[in-house]
C-alpha cells in the first residue's frame, strides 16, 4: 500500500508499505475519504506535537476490509467513520467521563498512523458506522463537526444571542451552522476572504464582516449588539492575535470559546481585572468527546451543510502542497483519497 510518512518538520514521503493485519479487536480500513486539517498543517510545519515518524491524517472513513478476531460489532464491507482519538480508560478523567482530557491519549495520525494512506488499523470502539446515502466527502467532515459540536457545548448559546464566529474556513462554517440550530439570534462571520464570506452567505449566516481591519470589526461586532458586543465569540482560526481580538468584542458577561489550535507556545495578553469585573467566561474547546453518533446524524439528516465545504480533491502525490502552510491556497476543506493515482 501506498503512504503518507511525516519524519521531522517540513519532510513528508509518499512511500510503499506493507498492509497490515488486525489483531484482537481491531478492524482494517480501506480509507476512501481523509480530510486535511489545520493541525496537519501546523505539524508539517513544526508547530504541533507529534510521534515521529507517522502517517498523518485524523479526519477519515472508509470500509471495514478485515476483521481481528475479537472484533464482534462490525463485518467487513461496513462503511464507517473513525473516531481517531484512543482513550486509556484508566486515568482520573477517563474515569470521571472527562475523556477529552486524557492523560494517556494515543490519537491515530498524531501518534499512531493515521488516514494517509490506502488502509489503516482502526480499533473496534473507535469506528462508527454510517448510512449508505451519506458521500464519503459528507464521511470526512463527520469528526471535524464532531469536534465543532464539543465547540458549541463549551459556548452554551442561548436562545436569541449575537454569536460572533472568527473566521469562515469550514471549521469557522461548521460552527457558525451549530450557532443557528441551537438558537442564536444573529450569527455573524468575520473573515478577510471574499469568497469565504461569500460561501458563509450561502449556508444562512446573518452577517459578514471583513476581518482585514480590526478596528473595522470591533465597530461591526458593536452595531450588531447594540452597543454591547457579543453573547458569544469563538475564535475559529488558529491565530493569536485573532484570539486576543475576542477579548475586546464580547460584551459583559457573554463567553470566549478559543478554538482554533495557535501554535503551542503562543501567548495572549489577558487582563485579570477586566475578565473579572465584566465577568467574562474564556473557554477551551479539547476534540470531540462522545459526539461522533450526533455529527452523523446531522450530516444524514441534513440539519448541517458540509458538502459545500469541500474545494479540492487530491491523491496522496498533491498531499505535501496541501499541507505545506507555505503552498498554493485552498479555499476549504481539501479531501485526499489515498488510493487515488492522479
Amino acid at each position: 500500500m501506498r503512504e503518507a510518512l511525516f519524519t521531522q518538520a517540513g519532510h513528508l514521503a509518499i512511500e510503499d508499505a506493507p498492509v497490515p493485519t488486525p489483531t484482537g479487536r481491531e478492524v482494517l480500513v480501506r480509507v476512501e475519504a481523509c480530510g486535511v486539517c489545520g493541525s496537519d498543517r501546523a505539524i508539517f510545519a513544526g508547530h504541533h506535537p507529534v510521534t515521529l515518524p507517522v502517517v498523518l491524517g485524523h479526519e477519515y472513513a472508509g470500509v471495514v476490509e478485515e476483521i481481528g478476531p475479537g472484533v464482534t460489532g462490525l463485518r467487513v464491507g461496513d462503511r464507517i467513520v473513525v473516531d481517531p482519538n484512543i482513550m486509556c480508560g484508566r486515568c482520573s478523567f477517563c474515569r470521571r467521563g472527562l475523556v477529552q482530557l486524557c492523560r494517556n491519549i494515543t490519537p491515530l495520525g498524531i501518534a499512531l498512523p493515521g488516514g494517509f494512506a490506502e488502509f489503516s488499523l482502526v480499533p473496534e470502539a473507535n469506528a462508527y458506522v454510517i448510512p449508505d446515502a451519506m458521500s464519503w466527502d459528507e464521511a470526512a467532515l463527520v469528526e471535524p463537526l464532531a469536534c465543532c459540536i464539543r465547540g458549541i457545548q463549551q459556548a452554551d448559546v442561548q436562545l436569541g444571542d449575537v454569536v460572533v464566529v472568527l473566521g469562515a474556513g469550514p471549521i469557522g462554517l461548521l460552527l457558525a451552522q451549530l450557532a443557528r440550530l441551537r438558537g442564536a439570534g444573529t450569527v455573524a462571520c468575520v473573515e478577510p476572504a471574499a469568497d469565504r464570506r461569500a460561501l458563509a452567505e450561502r449556508l444562512g449566516v446573518d452577517a459578514t464582516i471583513d476581518g482585514a481591519d480590526s478596528t473595522a470589526v470591533r465597530e461591526a461586532v458593536m452595531q450588531l449588539s447594540g452597543g454591547l458586543g457579543a453573547d458569544v465569540v469563538i475564535e475559529a482560526s488558529g491565530r493569536t492575535s485573532v484570539a486576543q481580538l475576542s477579548l475586546e468584542l464580547v460584551q459583559p458577561g457573554g463567553t470566549i470559546v478559543w478554538f482554533g489550535a495557535c501554535p503551542e507556545d503562543d501567548q495572549v495578553a489577558v487582563a485579570p481585572f477586566r475578565v473579572n469585573d465584566r465577568e467574562i467566561s474564556i473557554r477551551g474547546s479539547n476534540i470531540n468527546p462522545f459526539t461522533h453518533l450526533t455529527a452523523i446524524t446531522m450530516i444524514g439528516r441534513a440539519r448541517v451543510r458540509v458538502a459545500e465545504l469541500v474545494s479540492d480533491h487530491i491523491g496522496l502525490d498533491g498531499l505535501r502542497a496541501a499541507v505545506d502552510p507555505a503552498g498554493p491556497p485552498f479555499g476549504g476543506k481539501v479531501i485526499v483519497t489515498p488510493g487515488a493515482r492522479a
